[in-house]
């Protein structure tokens, strides 16, 4: 029984983060639950019918069964060809995978010769210097990248207004807020700012600004509905904690 189980969870596992990625109705997670084997059975059947298809699930499932599978296939990409495609590849994966330091270095190495002013890349290098608690640095980065229109309209531009506060310049920070603050959009910048406002505990403040995104997600139809789904969830959670 044991020797079964472990292989069958992960099948189970591997099936639900599939449906998941594919926005699959939800009958198919109540099916894989229910029905372990034979649920993720007729999934994997129902969804996948061709070699190509059976190729993509082996790699799949290796993905899920060891976590750094995607990080060692980059790694030796890097490793074969040190381009900066393959530079920059590996330090995104590194800093998906919290190994923060490894990333920054990566996106250092980058900013050389004529990609050290590359606007793309000094975004993520300030994604990394945050998550690497770097907030001085990510901070003084933020501002020299303010002076351009694609990060004023990027979501790297979160990550400068915490590197503010969290650099003691809370002001600023709440600035940089209300400036992505725009009605129908930037709704990852807004949900970012109700947690910030969570923070400080100005309570009503988060309250008003979560109806007003509610209030938005009201009028979302089908595609943009599903593509903002884990913000509207977010939100919903924030509205929870509010009402407590």
């Amino acid at each position: 029984m044991y020797g079964l189980y472990t292989p069958v969870f992960l099948l189970q596992a591997f099936c639900v983060y599939h449906a998941y990625r594919q926005g699959a109705d939800t009958r198919w997670y109540w099916f894989i639950i229910l029905f372990p084997l034979f649920g993720c059975v007729f999934y994997l059947v129902h969804h996948f019918n061709n070699r190509s298809s059976i190729n993509t699930i082996t790699e799949a499932v290796k993905g899920v069964v060891n976590s750094n599978y995607k990080i060692e296939q980059l790694e030796n990409a890097y490793r074969f060809s040190d381009t900066l495609t393959n530079r920059v590849n590996l330090a995104d994966a590194y800093l998906s995978y919290g190994r923060t330091e490894d990333a920054v270095r990566l996106y250092r190495e980058c900013l050389t010769g004529f990609m050290a002013d590359d606007v793309n890349l000094r975004m993520k290098l300030l994604q990394g210097l945050y998550a690497n608690a770097n907030y001085q640095e990510a901070a003084e980065l933020g501002e020299e990248l303010e002076r351009d229109q694609t990060f004023r309209k990027s979501s790297s531009r979160i990550a400068y207004a915490w590197a503010l506060h969290q650099s003691g310049r809370t002001d600023s920070a709440e600035q940089i807020f209300r400036d992505m603050d725009k009605t129908n959009t930037n709704y990852d910048q807004r949900l970012e700012y109700c947690k910030f406002l969570h923070q400080l505990g100005r309570t009503e403040d988060m309250r008003n600004k979560i109806q007003e995104i509610l209030a938005e997600v009201e009028f979302m139809r089908g595609p943009e509905r599903k593509l903002n789904r884990s913000m509207i969830s977010q939100v919903r959670e924030l509205a929870q904690t509010a009402s407590a």
